[in-house]
């Protein structure tokens, strides 16, 4: 392990920030389960709002699953906070962790998805394209969104077993 990792590591687990998420016995079962209601908010609104665009559940207007994305966004908060806490609860677990390192490269390649997707196919939904209507970008945009969150979910489930 490099000297600046140390440091980081060395300095979160000194905060009385790390103390109180290890040393409080509520703490870390709560960031536990506000981890799981965000990522079932993000993942379950991810999921309808991108097999929309890629043409399922055609009887639900294209328009309507902007709502969803708003629920994304807040599933998102609530795991970044919480997903936060964790690493500074447990820092020496998670910053040397390579299924952790590999997760956050997912959600980093899963964030430049969406900006493209903002930019890109929002404006298409925006106009009331339906799924056939849409680019091949778009569907292409929602299947990486599918495969990259999936990733993150499978990735984070190995943290506990992987060094």
């Amino acid at each position: 392990m490099n000297n600046l990792l140390t440091w980081i590591i060395d300095t979160l687990n000194a905060t009385a920030l790390s103390d109180w998420v290890m040393n409080n016995a509520v703490v870390f079962p709560a960031l536990e389960i506000a981890h799981f209601l965000g990522l079932s908010l993000l993942f379950g609104s991810l999921l309808i709002v991108d097999l929309r665009v890629v043409g399922f559940a055609k009887t639900l207007p294209i328009r309507h699953v902007e709502k969803f994305i708003w629920w994304a966004i807040i599933g998102f908060g609530i795991n970044l906070i919480s997903g936060l806490l964790f690493v500074v609860g447990d820092s020496d677990r998670y910053l040397i962790n390579i299924a952790f390192g590999a997760k956050m490269g997912v959600i980093i390649l899963a964030g430049l998805n969406t900006l493209y997707f903002m930019k890109r196919t929002k404006p298409q939904l925006d106009a009331g394209l339906e799924s056939n209507q849409l680019t091949k970008s778009a569907h292409a945009i929602a299947w990486l969104s599918l495969i990259c969150w999936t990733a993150v979910i499978i990735l984070g489930r190995f943290i506990p077993y992987v060094e």
